[in-house]
């Protein structure tokens, strides 16, 4: 058989598979199923409104406009290829090298190099689903305002389709150099120097605008010769992103008849040559990069026995009495939350991630600074407070369904070892929420502080933003802890797929119907800033404050509470040996 031919035999066993498993959940779980469907379906209406008044009041800006908007278009599809990028690299070295099927796949009489390239693709659809998902209100809202022809449409989702096979093949390519030739120390002084080049440039740049500013002035044209100036990397054409939004606007100017096609066939061109560079690399270099990876996990193994060893004998000789976290909440919960610790810094493809999402959210909290000069207003300096906790809240939420969800499924098959210990797997469960609730609540309640000190809230004010977060937080982990329970998937050892399933999916839509309902409310208590523009520091007084105080408290308690009850339930039901 042929390599493409084997490629379609894996997509033809997996698509069944698909199919059976996506029948069976709407057969069983139909309320659930349609919740889904009807959330997805008012997120398309909502997104739509929303980009259509956003892109509606950037156009009638005077003189800038169209401009601003175009640049907009190509910021955002910059930040989606570096996205898609960073998590085909991510979620392919979780498939390649940690999936338990691909040592099996290897063993059938299939090519390497089609498994690489079915790998690589099956990495590509699950990575860029979500962009894909979240780019069709976009697109829809501004083509309705340009007022396209239909066959936009058609072009766009072709050349999206282009776009998403280079971003992907990029990654996949990045992620096999990088195994194939490096190991973990070289990668990690290679991330230390691009971290630090990023912070040089962030500090260089800031330092040369607040001379520009203090010389020259902030006026409108310099603070949008600003804006644009930053912007400058999203229109380099040597970048696919530009190649793809510049089709798109080319395409929905008024002479769209003597549009060129330098960007499509760009985009062609690229797509077909990172295929033919995916497949000579997977023929000539996958099978010893899996090789190697295997050998590198073979010897950190080793050596980490060695050092346990070694530790465990001068610990038992100097330090005879438990650690204090020990004394606090036992040995055996503190054994499993060491455990969890080790297990998450362990695996790059988490703790980059972890680190990248809340460096940039700290990056941009600091970045606050520059606004509170020119909110004079209570009103404007609290809706932008508001939307920093709402962009902490949806990125809290993201890394909750991402890594918090999946805990309990990863236990896999060795959770009848858990069962087997002094802990009893409900005690597992609470400990599972209270480390994660602990780790991802104060990094963003530190977030939260930052950014009301740049802000200048005030003390009161940010302490208000930072209890909020940290609801949210308590929450958020309860929701996706009880899910994960509720929901498991004890055969998968990728954390990608186990969140792609329908348990992964229905944690994110209830954490999103939490945030918007507790940003709501929230907005309700602290409503006299917004109607009487002016701040009340007693407004904790009021009848309706107290009120939605409650409100809120009731919240968070029933969507922490609830999925954890649900949970305990769940666990008697669990076909392992428990010690219950």
């Amino acid at each position: 058989m042929s390599t493409f031919s084997q490629w379609l035999l894996l997509l033809r066993v997996h698509w069944r598979m698909l199919r059976v498993k996506a029948a069976d959940a709407a057969v069983r779980s139909r309320l659930m199923t349609a919740t889904i469907a009807t959330f997805l379906i008012g997120y398309m209406g909502a997104a739509y409104w929303l980009f259509s008044e956003g892109l509606r009041y950037i156009a009638a800006l005077p003189a800038a406009g169209a401009l601003l908007g175009d640049r907009l278009i190509h910021v955002l599809f910059f930040c989606f290829f570096m996205m898609l990028v960073f998590s085909v690299a991510v979620t392919s070295y979780i498939s390649l090298y940690r999936a338990r099927d691909t040592r099996w796949l290897l063993t059938l009489p299939i090519s390497h190099r089609a498994l690489f390239l079915w790998k690589c693709s099956e990495s590509a659809a699950f990575s860029s689903w979500g962009l894909a998902f979240i780019l069709a209100p976009l697109l829809v809202a501004f083509a309705r305002m340009r007022d396209v022809p239909p066959d936009f449409f058609l072009k766009t989702a072709l050349v999206l389709l282009l776009f998403l096979i280079v971003a992907s093949a990029l990654g996949a390519l990045l992620l096999l150099t990088a195994v194939r030739w490096l190991d973990r120390k070289q990668i990690l002084a290679g991330v230390i120097v691009i971290a630090l080049l990023l912070v040089g440039s962030a500090i260089h740049t800031g330092l040369k605008d607040q001379r520009i500013v203090e010389e020259s002035g902030l006026g409108s044209a310099l603070t949008f010769q600003r804006v644009l100036h930053h912007t400058g990397i999203a229109v380099n054409r040597a970048v696919p992103s530009t190649w793809l939004a510049g089709s798109v606007v080319d395409w929905t100017r008024p002479f769209r008849h003597t549009t060129s096609l330098l960007y499509p066939t760009l985009l062609a061109s690229h797509s077909l040559f990172a295929v033919l560079l995916l497949i000579i690399a997977g023929d000539r270099w996958f099978y010893r990069s899996w090789n190697l990876s295997l050998q590198h996990s073979a010897v950190s193994a080793l050596r980490r026995d060695r050092n346990r060893v070694s530790d465990r004998e001068r610990l038992t000789r100097l330090y005879p009495r438990p650690s204090p976290l020990a004394r606090m909440i036992g040995r055996p919960l503190a054994a499993i939350s060491r455990k969890d610790f080790l297990t998450f810094f362990r695996e790059p493809a988490q703790w980059v991630q972890f680190s990248v999402v809340f460096g940039l959210l700290a990056l941009y909290s600091t970045g606050l600074r520059k606004m509170n000069g020119d909110l004079g207003q209570p009103r404007d300096l609290y809706l932008v407070a508001f939307l920093n906790l709402s962009v902490c809240a949806l990125a809290l939420s993201t890394l909750t369904t991402r890594f918090v969800f999946p805990q309990f499924s990863l236990e896999g098959r060795r959770l009848w070892i858990l069962a087997m210990s002094p802990l009893k797997l409900p005690s597992i469960v609470l400990q599972k929420f209270v480390t994660s609730t602990l780790c991802s609540g104060l990094i963003v309640i530190g977030i939260l502080f930052i950014g009301g000190y740049n802000l200048r809230l005030g003390f009161a004010d940010t302490t208000f933003f930072a209890a909020s977060i940290a609801l949210l937080a308590i929450g958020l982990n309860g929701l996706a802890v009880g899910l994960g329970v509720i929901f498991p998937n004890l055969r998968e050892s990728n954390a990608a797929k186990i969140v792609s399933g329908f348990g992964g999916t229905f944690c994110l839509v209830g954490s999103f119907i939490y945030i918007l309902t507790f940003i709501l409310l929230l907005a309700w208590l602290r409503w006299d800033v917004f109607r009487d523009n002016a701040v009340d520091p007693l407004w904790y007084l009021a009848p309706t404050a107290r009120w939605g105080i409650a409100a809120i408290l009731t919240l968070t308690l029933v969507v922490t509470l609830t999925p954890l009850f649900f949970s305990q339930k769940k666990l008697k039901r669990l076909e392992i040996l428990t010690n219950s």
